[in-house]
């Protein structure tokens, strides 16, 4: 295989005409330059450099190389050039999994932010359940996972995953606006003893947990009536007046049911952890850092919203 530097050697002496003039242009010694084309001719097994006076004439094979030799100098650049953008930040390609609440409220404002700054790194974003996401970032098939775990800061295992944490994202009671307690501004689950309780199949199993322990916490143990999908299936169900639920404030969204109400949990409110995790090796990257960042502006606006 022909040696680049060799090539690019052989053809600064072929534009300058002499080996002094490509040892100046490549800040080399003639005695360097010399060696360089003595080393391409055995491995070429041709003649390059012919004396001509007080210069050198390419010969044949000489002339050929180096025509080759602009083609692959151009490109090595253009791949230098393309690794150094690639490196910095400024082109390349960021894959995204999001839980399905986050997916449609706290990551498109970060996705949004993130592409003006770096219109040309190309963003993949892909919808999975937490668990699921972790699994895909742990195969490589992503890059950054936005997740809930059932920890909050400073509980993060050390299982070879680098984490941010985004938000404690709370659990607002969802009642039918034609319920007894709909207009209070905050209510006592414990008064919500007697009702028919709704559940999430599709929710993380500690998300749940989240749930049936803010009612022990209330003194009772939930009853479940009806098990719906997916957050906004269980607004559905409230607003016709099939029971009650607790909702993440993320789930609720920018707006809820209208047949519904959201109202505050009255003293110890339960909260789910939303967290964005990478591979280590991927940790330093400036398109991963960027992202982390505007994940976490965007979380700071929603909560600040919300508040």
């Amino acid at each position: 295989m022909l040696d680049v530097r060799r090539l690019k050697v052989l053809k600064a002496v072929v534009d300058t005409g002499s080996v002094a003039g490509a040892a100046a242009a490549l800040n080399f010694s003639p005695s360097a330059v010399s060696q360089h084309v003595t080393a391409l001719e055995r491995e070429t097994g041709c003649l390059l450099l012919e004396r001509a006076g007080r210069g050198v004439r390419p010969t044949e094979a000489a002339l050929l190389l180096c025509e080759h030799a602009s083609r692959v100098l151009a490109t090595v650049r253009e791949a230098e050039e393309a690794l150094a953008a690639l490196r910095s930040g400024q082109i390349g390609r960021l894959r995204l999994a999001a839980f399905p609440t986050a997916g449609s409220s706290l990551v498109p404002g970060a996705l949004a932010a993130f592409q003006l700054v770096h219109p040309n790194i190309h963003l993949d974003l892909t919808v999975h359940e937490p668990e699921e996401a972790v699994i895909k970032l742990r195969g490589g098939a992503i890059d950054l996972a936005i997740t809930v775990e059932p920890y909050g800061p400073g509980g993060a295992p050390d299982d070879g995953l680098l984490r941010w944490h985004l938000l404690a994202d709370p659990f607002r009671v969802v009642l039918p606006r034609k319920h007894p307690l709909a207009g209070r501004r905050s209510v006592d689950l414990a008064l919500l003893a007697g009702d028919r309780w709704i559940t999430v199949s599709s929710s993380p199993d500690y998300c749940q947990q989240a749930v049936d322990d803010a009612c022990v916490r209330a003194g009772f143990q939930p009853t479940y009536g009806l098990e719906a999908d997916e957050y906004p299936t269980v607004e559905g169900f409230v607003a016709a007046g099939l029971g009650v639920a607790l909702v993440p404030q993320l789930a609720l969204g920018t707006s809820v049911h209208l047949g519904v109400v959201a109202r505050h949990v009255k003293g110890d409110q339960p909260v789910r952890q939303v967290w964005a995790a990478t591979r280590l090796a991927l940790s330093g990257q400036p398109a991963v850092q960027a992202m982390v960042e505007f994940l976490r502006q965007a979380a700071a606006g929603f909560a600040a919203e919300r508040a």
